[in-house]
Parts: structure tokens; C-alpha cells; sequence
């Protein structure tokens, strides 16, 4: 799972795009690798099952520093098919999060199913549920459904997400929405982990929250990571995005603080802008008003 190093200020974590074959798990990572600017992905790789009928994909890209901390996530697709269960299987190990694309198209439904029971039966062979990994669905080809498709595959299924989206993955529609809500909280989730650890206090998974179907929840806001943003539209799906700056900075004092000639008190101290890492030094002058 997911690993905080403090000695090197560094936070990897592991994403895996499960579902059934034909649902839009290899159209995800396509559009995220086409969609990140290469300063913030490394090399898309295929691999080809050995006998030629499968494929699955590994995108590692990198969300900057996040609250001081390096942050890289490691992104697989598994390949569908029966004869590639175990496969599969092996991909799901170690992962922090899970997005399932499941096929809106009513034809489709009935391999949702098995996918999903498939999944929870890979989490039980390491230990896990779907309480201890965070979980969001992807309703993806939202455009070849009609408007009742969403509601009719979520009674089926019968779980709550951490999140759910309505994904036309082709086009990009919601793909960096879903990417972005499971980072953060996956970032959330380790952080909170390593810090238990350090103070010798068990985490409990945190309970399912009742969502509607396709209601992006909220990212948690403690996460001041540089968040991968959505396309505006399907239009911008072939142009170049960043992951924006967050905005964030933090202060470090650099030196004891000193008394200027004319009263005042001078304090050393360095700006430090999270998203970029550049830094500021700078002389922060106090006054104190004594009347």
C-alpha cells in the first residue's frame, strides 16, 4: 500500500482502473496521458499479455510537492477477459485506490456484476475490503445511455463509493474529476495512516458515506495538493493541461530574530511555495506600538 517516507519527504501511492473488458479503462489512462503535461508524467507503458488477447497499462505521473512532500502515484489499468483473472488479481496488490469503470450501456449491465464481485473476491484473497481501500465508480459512456441508465446499474449494484462520476472516457468527460477526488483522498488516507503510526494509535476504516449515484463528493479540504483539473469540455480533450498551483506556501524561520536601530524587531524567513518548490528569503519586520 501506499508508503509516507519523512526521511526523504516522499508519498507513493498505487491506483488501479478495474472493470470489465470494453468498458473504458484503457480510454481513461489515454486521456490522462495525453491531457498531463510531461513535466508531471513519466512514459505510458503497454504490456501485451503473452498470448496476444489482453493488454493492460501503467502511468506513473507526479502531483508535485504537496504539503512538503514529493507525491508520485503509480496508475494501472487490468486487462479484461476471463483468462486473465489472476492477472488481474496480481495488479490489485498493494493498491490504495480503485476506480471501476462500469459500461452504462444497458446491454452491458450484466458484466458489471461479475466484475465487481470478481473485485471484492481479489481484495479478500490480500486481507481487504472495499473499507480499507478508496473506492470510486466511474458510470462511463454516459453518452450512449438514456437518462435512467445511472440510476437502474446503481440499484444493481447496491454498494456507496467514496465518490461516483458520469465518465465519457473517449472524450475526457469526468476523467480528471475521478482522478482528482481519489488522490487527495488518498493522500488524506496515508498521511493519516503514517501519523497514527507514529503515535501508536490504530486506524479504523472510515464508513461508507451514503452518496446518490454520479454525486462527486467533495475533496477532503485539508489536502492542499495541486489537484489535476477537468477539462472545461469534451473540445478541450486535445489540448495540454497542468497540474495548477495550489496556492500553498509555507514559512521557515531562518535565523534568530534581531532588533533594527530604529526599534523595530527584524526576523529572518523563507518563503517556500509548495506546487513549485521555489523559494524567498525574506526579512519580516515587526513594529509593536507601544502606546
Amino acid at each position: 500500500m501506499g508508503m509516507l517516507n519523512r526521511e526523504t519527504r516522499e508519498i507513493h501511492a498505487k491506483i488501479v482502473y478495474y472493470g470489465p473488458a470494453g468498458s473504458g479503462k484503457t480510454a481513461n489512462i489515454e486521456f490522462i496521458d495525453r491531457k498531463l503535461k510531461k513535466e508531471y508524467r513519466g512514459e505510458l507503458k503497454v504490456s501485451q499479455v503473452r498470448d496476444g488477447g489482453g493488454q493492460y497499462e501503467f502511468l506513473p505521473i507526479t502531483l508535485g510537492s504537496v504539503r512538503g512532500y514529493q507525491t508520485s502515484i503509480h496508475i494501472y489499468t487490468v486487462p479484461g477477459g476471463d483468462d486473465y483473472a489472476e492477472m488481474r488479481r496480481q495488479i490489485l496488490d498493494g493498491a490504495d485506490g480503485v476506480v471501476f469503470v462500469a459500461d452504462l450501456r444497458p446491454e452491458r449491465h450484466d458484466e458489471v456484476l461479475p466484475a465487481l464481485a470478481e473485485l471484492q473476491e481479489n481484495l479478500a484473497s490480500y486481507d481487504r475490503s472495499f473499507d480499507d481501500v478508496i473506492f470510486v465508480m466511474q458510470y462511463n459512456r454516459r453518452d450512449q445511455a438514456d437518462e435512467n441508465a445511472v440510476e437502474a446499474l446503481h440499484r444493481r449494484i447496491k454498494l456507496n463509493p467514496t465518490a461516483s462520476f458520469e465518465t465519457v472516457a473517449s472524450t475526457g468527460t469526468g476523467v480528471l474529476n475521478t482522478l482528482t477526488t481519489l488522490s487527495k483522498q488518498i493522500i488524506s488516507k496515508i498521511r493519516q495512516r503514517a501519523d497514527a503510526e507514529d503515535a501508536g494509535v490504530a486506524i479504523q476504516p472510515d464508513p461508507a458515506p451514503e452518496a446518490s449515484p454520479a454525486a462527486p463528493v467533495a475533496t477532503p479540504a485539508a489536502i492542499e495538493a495541486p489537484p489535476v483539473t477537468a477539462p472545461a469540455a469534451a473540445s478541450d480533450a486535445t489540448h495540454d493541461a497542468a497540474l495548477p498551483e495550489s496556492g500553498g506556501f509555507s514559512v521557515e524561520a531562518t535565523g534568530a530574530p534581531k532588533r533594527s536601530p530604529d526599534g523595530a524587531i527584524m526576523i529572518p524567513v523563507r518563503l517556500i511555495e509548495e506546487s513549485s518548490g521555489r523559494r524567498v528569503e525574506l526579512n519580516l519586520r515587526v513594529s509593536i506600538d507601544g502606546s
